[in-house]
């Protein structure tokens, strides 16, 4: 069947999602039941968590250029889904463009993974992107289809400058690749704006930006906004599938545009016996390791090793170090992710020890605490994201069975 590139879904959509969704003044929402016109299940093509891959997703893109040039959707067999970073990035050679190829130049873009120092630089055009839907109680199996801009990648480069000064000048790029044939990643994080990632807004996140479930329009329908858990992700939020899951309300991003543009969720962290630290957590899927920085009072008390499971061998917290973040705060936590050290070595793959607790410096103003827990963490944890409400839900899962945890109250 010959696929069109729909400009309707493309801009209208992204206008109109947040319309199915009812936020009260206060407290989290109420979600409507699951139908097949507001809820389907994308499947990982790969293990999740796996300590040395990211959890992966297959789909096809069209574009209006595409079109235009009278080729047909571009299959994408995988993709990295990495909740630590914001956008769709596929490399221009994957789409069969080279510098002789017309298409739409007009809305230049960058993405920088700081964690890797690889920057990607290219162009922002409008997609259509058709996700196969797994067959499961909630959904037919129909194919889902997201609207939003990509990232068509130009070039890709290595820059570790780009993390301190937000630009690169050509003499600070290395490993310079033109029209790469080889870059397909999906950001789905939110709360990832800054100098690094001046394009991370919502309107580039697929998994909140749903067109339609089986060729129907969901806009009226959906209550936009994901479920993660260990074998996909599930899209569109249902009485059903939040059901086991505590939540925290999230703060709009000061000076952002847009109404939906949520900060990453608050913390509270401690380490063995030394007094909380506060302020964001980001769960990230894109990395096996974990970031800390905490304040001199809390780092003094536990100590470093140099890591032989990380192949860069940075500080890490030494073997028996207890890591322990409250989400959102100490006093009234929806949940609590507790976590003693491995330290040099591996870790356990069962568990949610990261590949080590990576030291960072103390933070000084304006930045603030932090910790990325890395995918380890989704061992012990489902996670949440109500887009258009601003709602952040962790379930804790039973360690035998993987399934949520029962609980009887959620904090209030």
């Amino acid at each position: 069947m010959k696929m069109h590139f729909s400009t309707s879904l493309a801009i209208s959509a992204l206008l109109e999602f947040a319309a199915a969704a009812t936020c009260p003044a206060s407290g989290p929402p109420t979600y409507p039941k699951a139908t097949e016109n507001n809820t389907a299940f994308i499947p990982f093509i790969n293990k999740f968590p796996d300590i040395n891959t990211t959890p992966s997703l297959t789909f096809t893109v069209m574009t209006k250029d595409l079109e235009t040039l009278k080729r047909g959707p571009v299959s994408i067999k995988s993709a990295g889904m990495d909740t630590g970073s914001t956008g769709v990035m596929i490399g221009a050679g994957v789409l069969g463009f080279d510098e002789k190829t017309p298409f739409n130049k007009s809305r230049p873009g960058n993405e920088y993974l700081s964690s890797s120092g690889r920057l990607w630089q290219g162009y922002w055009v409008d997609a259509n992107l058709t996700f196969p839907a797994k067959v499961d109680e909630r959904t037919i199996g129909e194919d889902v289809v997201a609207s939003v801009p990509i990232l068509i990648v130009t070039e890709a480069s290595i820059c570790k400058a780009w993390k301190k000064q937000g630009s690169c000048t050509e003499a600070q790029k290395s490993n310079i690749t033109m029209y790469p044939n080889d870059i397909h990643y999906m950001g789905v994080g939110f709360g990832r704006w800054s100098i690094e990632q001046p394009d991370a807004l919502p309107d580039k996140v697929s998994l909140i930006n749903i067109a339609s479930i089986g060729g129907r329009p969901v806009k009226s329908t959906i209550h936009q906004g994901y479920v993660l858990g260990k074998d996909g992700v599930e899209v569109g939020l249902t009485s059903e599938n939040t059901e086991g899951f505590c939540k925290t309300q999230l703060d709009v991003r000061s000076g952002s545009n847009s109404t939906i543009d949520w900060n990453m969720v608050n913390m509270a962290i401690k380490v063995n016996d030394s007094p909380y630290d506060h302020g964001p957590a980001l769960f990230d899927t894109g990395i096996p390791q974990a970031f800390l920085r905490v304040n001199k009072d809390v780092r003094s008390h536990f100590k470093n090793v140099t890591s032989k499971a990380i192949k860069t061998h940075p500080q890490v917290a030494a073997k028996g170090t207890v890591v322990v973040v409250h989400i959102p705060n100490e006093k009234n936590p929806i949940a609590t992710y507790n976590v003693t050290a491995q330290g040099a070595g591996k870790p356990n793959p069962a568990t949610m020890q990261p590949s080590g607790f990576v030291l960072e410096d103390p933070p000084v103003a304006p930045n603030v605490p932090f910790i990325n827990t890395g995918r380890m963490f989704y061992n012990g944890f489902d996670a949440l994201f109500d887009s258009a409400c601003g709602w952040f839900g962790l379930a804790e899962l039973e360690e035998t069975s993987a399934k949520r945890v029962k609980r009887a109250t959620c904090p209030s």
